[in-house]
């Protein structure tokens, strides 16, 4: 992620960028699953969609919260296994996941706080697909 450009972001969210370590190991849970051309395979999936044309973010928070990660308060958000990702509030995730990444494919993971400590659930993912499109696993 760009943290240096929306390192803004992070102070007005209450969030934090997160070790690349954990970004990685979101990246290596994300190859386990099966894959065609650049993204996840969501026909070997149980999964729900949106397409994102036209669709406001109060309408994007409602769809996610449908999902297995709206079981968690917080989020990470990542572009990269290689990079930071951000750990920030699932709300703040959905809302804003556009500001945060330039990138067209993007990965955000419910995760748990516990004394300091990000604790994330892999399997409850949604991912973003070429800005057009957001695929959760159900």
């Amino acid at each position: 992620m760009r943290i240096d450009e929306i390192s803004g972001w992070l102070g007005e969210h209450g969030a934090s960028a997160g070790p690349v370590s954990l970004s990685a190991g979101f990246d290596a849970y994300l190859c386990t699953l099966p894959w065609a051309g650049s993204g996840i395979d969501w026909g070997q999936l149980p999964h729900r969609s949106l397409a994102l044309a036209g669709v406001s973010d109060d309408a994007a928070v409602e769809w996610a919260r449908r999902t297995p990660m709206a079981a968690h308060d917080h989020v990470l958000l990542i572009d990269s296994a290689a990079e930071p990702g951000v750990v920030c509030g699932f709300e703040d995730a959905v809302r804003d996941f556009e500001l945060l990444s330039n990138r067209p494919e993007l990965y955000m993971c419910g995760v748990d706080l516990v004394d300091g400590e990000v604790r994330p659930a892999f399997d409850h993912f949604i991912e973003r697909r070429f800005f057009m499109t957001l695929n959760a696993r159900i």
